[in-house]
């Protein structure tokens, strides 16, 4: 490891650099991606920086005190092999961990894995990234959007499928004028939602969440609608496979597999089965 190492806060004026990071990484993340990392955990996001240059980056989120996802471990092409990526990968856990969350998440590549596996993380199930393209369709009927105004009513609704309170990323979801959020109601109750976001690759689904597959496959179908003929992502949980038939259907094709894990104590795993698509492999 460098000796000249320094492990800070990632500041607004970082953004550049994790964005000339995650370009060189080809992720699909805009600047407004990484002030929402800052906006959700301020002082949980880290930059490395080696001889005084920047380095490397990780993010984390806690939610409540069940559990906190580490994403964004990246490190300049320049300074790899030096142990950068292990010790901001750590900077994050050890901040998770101080705040008391119950476990420590995230998704994993399979070449990652063999990392986490001895730092004492285990194996929870598997997800994929999937990409194809938007199908202009006319929306289907009977979904709603959603603002800010219905907020409450879809944290009751995501809090038991997610597994804990992520009241400022819907918050965030419900405000953004790029961000659109469908739902489907059964008279007042909710029956799923799901939001669409532009990426810099991509435009991105999710999350995509469902309490039956009927209501994923229209949510679905409104997705692809919204996305028009652009190019597009999302995650799909293994435990969801009306998802994954969903998504085959379409013609989207697999990107990339990946390995959710956890470190501590899993109290409060949600319904992943109803949770078709994840927020981001960034942030759970």
């Amino acid at each position: 490891m460098p000796e000249a190492l320094h492990i800070c806060r990632l500041e607004v004026n970082d953004i550049a650099f994790g964005m000339t990071l995650k370009d060189l990484a080809g992720w699909n993340q805009l600047p407004v991606d990484w002030e929402r990392f800052r906006e959700y955990e301020p002082d949980g996001c880290f930059v490395a920086r080696c001889d005084g240059r920047p380095a490397g980056t990780v993010t984390t989120s806690a939610y409540e005190k069940l559990f906190g996802w580490v994403g964004m471990v990246l490190v300049h092409p320049d300074m790899r092999r030096r142990g950068l990526g292990t010790a901001l990968l750590m900077a994050g856990i050890q901040y998770l961990e101080h705040h008391g969350v119950a476990a420590v998440k995230l998704d994993a590549t399979p070449m990652g894995k063999e990392l986490y596996d001895t730092l004492g993380f285990v194996d929870e199930y598997g997800l994929a990234r999937w990409q194809g393209h938007g199908q202009p369709a006319p929306v289907p009927a009977g979904l709603r959007e959603l603002g800010p105004g219905d907020l409450e009513t879809l944290v009751a609704f995501d809090r038991p499928i997610f597994g804990a309170d992520r009241r400022r990323v819907l918050r965030r979801l419900l405000n953004e004028p790029a961000i659109r959020v469908a739902a489907e109601f059964e008279g007042e109750e909710l029956q799923g939602y799901a939001a669409i976001r532009p990426g810099q690759n991509a435009v991105y689904l999710g999350p995509w969440v469902a309490a039956a597959a009927e209501t994923a496959e229209r949510l679905w179908r409104w997705g692809l609608a919204m996305a028009g003929d652009a190019p597009m992502f999302v995650d799909v949980l293994g435990p969801a496979p009306h998802a994954k038939e969903l998504v085959c259907a379409a013609g989207f094709e697999q990107q990339r597999p990946q390995i959710r894990m956890y470190r501590g104590k899993n109290s409060s795993p949600g319904r992943p089965d109803l949770e078709c698509g994840v927020l981001g492999p960034e942030t759970g």
